[in-house]
C-alpha cells in the first residue's frame, strides 16, 4: 500500500473514502450538519470506538467514514494507531482501492498532528499486511493500493518516515513467518545478504569452519544436533563514515528451538520458527535506519542455528568452552538462546563500540512477569534504559526495566564451570538470570537487553496485527537510535 500525503483541505479532493477521526461532542459543524441532512445526527457523537460511514453525493469523497476517540484528554497515541486498522479494515470490507484521511485538529492538541498522523499511518500499515505466503489467494481477493493522508499542516516528513518505519516492521513480519524448512540458517544469511545488496550494507557470513577457529561453542555447541550448519551474521550501516558513534546490534536467531535433549513439550512446539524473532528484528532495524540515513554507525551480528535432540546434540552436564575465555556448565539445552548470544556480544564487545542493544525470544518467563503488553528490559546503561522506556511509549512497544542486582549473578556461578545457563530448575527469576548471563560477555560496554518473547507473536486479536510474528521491537529500536543520535548531539 503506497501512502502519501497532501496538503489542503480534503473536502477539495475526490476520494473513495474519507476518514474523519472525532473527539466526544466536538464533531465537526460540516459534520453535524450532514448527519442532520441525512436524519442521523444523534446516531454518532464521537464516542470512544464508535464508527459512522456516510454517503456524500454533496461532496468530492463519495463517502466518510467518522471514527469517534472519545474525550479527547483521554485519549492515547496507540488509540489512533488502532484506528489506523479500522479505516483498513473498512476499505477491505467495502472492496475499495484506496482511502484518505483527515489529520486536522485546529491547533495544539493533547496529541500534535504530526504524532496523530505517525500513529494512524502505522497502525493502517502494520494492519494492510497479510502473513500467509503459503495459502491459495481467493478468487477476488485485491490489496489497497493507496493511503493518503490529508491535513492544512506540513506533515509529508511524519508520514513518509512512519510509512517507512512500518514497512521495516512488515518486513521483520514476512521473515519471520516463513518456517523451519525453508528459512534455515543459511537462508536467514542469504536473507540477510539480499537486504544488504538492497540497503548498500557491509555484508559477512562466517560459516562453521570459520566459527571453529575463532572459538564461538556457545554458537557450536547450540548447533551440534541440527543438520543444518551455524552461521554467524554481520551487517554494517554507515562502516566507513567517520565521527560517527557506533551502536551494535545483537539479534538470536534461533531457526527452530525444540528445546534439544532438554525437547519441548509438543503442544506449541510449531511457534518456535519464531525463535529468530529477534534476529529478524534486527535486520528491520537495519532496513529502517537505512531508508531513514540515521547518521550513525551500525553493526548488527545474527547468530543463526537450529536447536534439535540430534545424536550428536550437546547434553545437560556438557560444558563449553565460550567466545571470551569463560566456560559454561550446560544444565538445560533449552536455554540455548543465551549461549549463541554469549558469543556473539563478546564479540562485538571487541569492536570498541558505545553500545550493544540485543533482542531476544530468550524467556517463557517475561509473560509470567508482564504478560503479552510488554518487553522485558534490562542492562547497565541507566540512561540508555530510561531513553527506550520513553521511546517505548512513543511508539506503542512498551519496556518496562527489571534488576540485575548481584544476587542474580551468584545464581549464574556453575560447580564445574566459570557459569551455568540457568540459575534454577524451578525458574525463579528466569528473565532476570538469562541477562546476568548474558551480562557477564559484554564486558565494560554499555549494554540494553531486550527479552522480546511475551510480544513476538499475535493470536490475531491484538489490534492491527495478524496471527503470526509481531516484528515490535522495529519501531522500538529504530526510534531509540534516533532519539540517541539526538541527545548526543545536544551535549
Amino acid at each position: 500500500m503506497k501512502v502519501v500525503f497532501e496538503q489542503r483541505d480534503f473536502r477539495e479532493t475526490p476520494a473513495e473514502m474519507m476518514v474523519v477521526p472525532c473527539f466526544k461532542k466536538e464533531v465537526p459543524k460540516w459534520a453535524q450538519e450532514a448527519l442532520s441532512k441525512y436524519g442521523v445526527g444523534g446516531d454518532f457523537t464521537g464516542e470512544k470506538g464508535k464508527t459512522y460511514l456516510l454517503p456524500t453525493p454533496e461532496m468530492k469523497s463519495r463517502r466518510v467514514l467518522f471514527i469517534g476517540f472519545g474525550r479527547e484528554k483521554t485519549v492515547e497515541l496507540e488509540d489512533f494507531r488502532l484506528a489506523g486498522a479500522k479505516m483498513v479494515r473498512a476499505a477491505k470490507a467495502l472492496k475499495l482501492d484506496g482511502f484518505s484521511v483527515w489529520v486536522d485538529f485546529n491547533g495544539a492538541r493533547r496529541h500534535s498532528e504530526k504524532d496523530v498522523a505517525r500513529a494512524v499511518v502505522e497502525g493502517a500499515v502494520l494492519a494492510n499486511l497479510k502473513l500467509a505466503p503459503y495459502k491459495k489467494k481467493k478468487r477476488g481477493e485485491k490489496e489497497l493500493g493507496k493511503m493518503v493522508v490529508f491535513s492544512r499542516m506540513d506533515l509529508e516528513k511524519e508520514v513518509a518516515e512512519a510509512a517507512a518505519l512500518a514497512r521495516a516492521q512488515n518486513y521483520a513480519r514476512i521473515v519471520g513467518v516463513e518456517p523451519a524448512n525453508f528459512m534455515t540458517p543459511k537462508k536467514l544469511a542469504e536473507t540477510a545478504g539480499r537486504l544488504a545488496k538492497e540497503c548498500g550494507l557491509g555484508f559477512r557470513v562466517m560459516g562453521k569452519k570459520e566459527l571453529e577457529k575463532m572459538g564461538m561453542h556457545g554458537i557450536l555447541g547450540v548447533s551440534y544436533g541440527s543438520a543444518q550448519e551455524p552461521v554467524l551474521v554481520e551487517l554494517k550501516y554507515n562502516a566507513g563514515v567517520k565521527g560517527l558513534p557506533h551502536i551494535i546490534l545483537v539479534g538470536k536467531g534461533i531457526t527452530f528451538d525444540s528445546g534439544g535433549i532438554s525437547i519441548k513439550p509438543s503442544k506449541g512446539m510449531d511457534l518456535m520458527k519464531y525463535d529468530k524473532s529477534g534476529a529478524v528484528v534486527m535486520l528491520g532495524v537495519m532496513r529502517a535506519a537505512a531508508e531513514l540515513k540515521i547518521p550513525i554507525k551500525l553493526t548488527a551480528l545474527l547468530p543463526a542455528t537450529e536447536n534439535m535432540p540430534g545424536g550428536s546434540a550437546t547434553k545437560p552436564g556438557d560444558i563449553l568452552k565460550m567466545y571470551n575465555g569463560k566456560s559454561v556448565e550446560v544444565i538445560n539445552t533449552d536455554a540455548e538462546g543465551r549461549l549463541i548470544l554469549a558469543d556473539a556480544l563478546a564479540y562485538g564487545d571487541e569492536m570498541g563500540p558505545d553500545l550493544m542493544i540485543d533482542a531476544a525470544t530468550l524467556t517463557g518467563a517475561v509473560s509470567i512477569v508482564l504478560g503479552r503488553h510488554g518487553i522485558g528490559m534490562l542492562g547497565t546503561d541507566k540512561a540508555s534504559a530510561h531513553l527506550m522506556y520513553d521511546c517505548g511509549l512513543e511508539c506503542g512497544e512498551r519496556v518496562w526495566e527489571l534488576p540485575l542486582w548481584k544476587e542474580y549473578s551468584e545464581m549464574m556461578k556453575g560447580d564445574y564451570a566459570d557459569l551455568k545457563n540457568i540459575g534454577s530448575e524451578s525458574g525463579e527469576a528466569g528473565t532476570i538470570t538469562a541477562a546476568a548471563f548474558l551480562k557477564e560477555f559484554v564486558g565494560k560496554t554499555p549494554w540494553v537487553h531486550l527479552d522480546i518473547a511475551s510480544v513476538e507473536w499475535s493470536d490475531g486479536s491484538q489490534g492491527y496485527f495478524c496471527k503470526g510474528p509481531t516484528g515490535k521491537g522495529v519501531r522500538l529500536i529504530t526510534t531509540f537510535l534516533k532519539r540517541w543520535v539526538l541527545n548526543r548531539k545536544r551535549k
